[in-house]
């Protein structure tokens, strides 16, 4: 019987070392795969800055020195530290079980806080929010959706069709260094655009390469790059935030070598999603996919999961002690965790969720260690 040894499963997507060389003799991406045909794409270091730079450039547009923005209460709340640092409010409103506005109350902040200048709603995981009912509330209390596709490889359906700005984090789903495309309007001045600054190759770039290539060798060898301590459950450290600065030419060129392969990954993961979703005990009480079902179309990020709060603690030390990578998500920002009461979905959704990895560098026979290794460990926790 083939095991695996501890942290031998990839946390992200690893790229072909072949694919690292040809990478540099290709021509740019220009971000078009993430546009409709009235729209441009612009680069930055993350999606975070990417949403930062829009509500910057909308608030200038409007003459204005400070504004207000709503945002989801299940919300990282690292990536919200390039919009902390201007002059506006931020507004946390309410989600449901299932990750939507919950509508009743965001109405009802609008009344506490008055109007949003942006209502920021995320796609969670790669499934589609509810793009409808944000239009609508958008045009009632005149605000701009900024859609947060963080979790999203490409926009599908009415994913980015419709808002004035939506964001993207390719590097999530993609072997390519960190990276965040802002989409706005062809018409849209955006006033930080780092393309017409970038370079050719920088020492972040280098040490990514360098980085990915041994943790594939290691891999390859059957050799651990990870050090043995295990991230609390409960952690709330955040690490270190990466400043903005310009994307430089080699990344450009290694996004694009991806583009021809997005429909590939997107089956692989797909399927992947699939695995575990038909291997792992359902029990409603106990254990279950967050999502009920996996909607045609949807390329998925992770595989979330809902454990029992008496559970997940332990379920989730058991699988990182066997090598695989289950992970909580996000840190939730003091705002939300300061007022228990009215952010108790966020919370709850928080302390009982947990994440499998699916990307495309995963075999098949590392998915299937994955499906026995949960089972195992939810029947050993509930004692079955």
């Amino acid at each position: 019987m083939i095991s695996f040894g501890r942290y031998d499963l990839p946390v992200v997507t690893l790229p072909d070392i072949r694919y690292l060389l040809f990478g540099i003799f290709t021509h740019q991406s220009s971000g078009e795969i993430w546009c409709n045909s009235w729209q441009k794409a612009s680069f930055y270091r993350g999606s975070a800055w990417g949403i930062s730079e829009a509500v910057k450039t909308l608030l200038k547009s409007k003459r204005k020195t400070q504004g207000i923005v709503f945002l989801p209460d299940y919300f990282c709340n690292q990536a919200l530290r390039p919009l902390r640092a201007q002059s506006v409010q931020l507004v946390f409103y309410p989600v449901t079980e299932n990750l939507n506005p919950d509508w009743r109350l965001v109405h009802t902040l609008v009344l506490l806080n008055g109007k949003p200048d942006v209502f920021i709603l995320v796609h969670y995981f790669g499934f589609p929010s509810e793009i409808k009912n944000a239009l609508q509330f958008c045009q009632q209390v005149g605000a701009v959706l900024l859609e947060d596709g963080a979790h999203v490889l490409i926009p599908r359906g009415g994913i980015g069709k419709f808002s004035w700005a939506s964001v993207f984090s390719p590097y999530k789903f993609l072997p390519v260094p960190k990276l965040g495309v802002l989409v706005t309007s062809k018409e849209t001045e955006i006033g930080c655009e780092m393309l017409r600054e970038k370079k050719r190759v920088d020492m972040e770039i280098c040490k990514w390469i360098g980085k990915r290539v041994l943790q594939s060798l290691f891999l390859n060898c059957g050799f651990s790059w990870k050090s043995r301590r295990i991230v609390p459950f409960d952690s709330e450290v955040e690490p270190n935030f990466e400043r903005n600065s310009s994307v430089s030419a080699v990344t450009l060129q290694l996004l694009k070598m991806t583009e021809s392969k997005l429909d590939q990954y997107k089956r692989i993961r797909r399927r992947h999603y699939k695995i575990i979703e038909e291997g792992i005990p359902v029990n409603s009480d106990v254990a279950r996919p967050f999502f009920s079902s996996l909607p045609e179309d949807v390329c998925p990020y992770l595989f979330p999961m809902w454990l029992h709060k008496s559970i997940i603690e332990d379920v989730y030390y058991k699988l990182n002690r066997i090598g695989v990578p289950a992970q909580t998500w996000p840190d939730l920002p003091p705002e939300v965790k300061e007022k228990p009461s009215t952010h108790s979905r966020a919370i709850k959704i928080r302390k009982s969720l947990l994440t499998i990895p699916i990307h495309q560098s995963l075999t098949e026979r590392q998915m299937q260690y994955m499906v026995r290794s949960l089972r195992g460990a939810i029947g050993k926790v509930f004692g079955g």
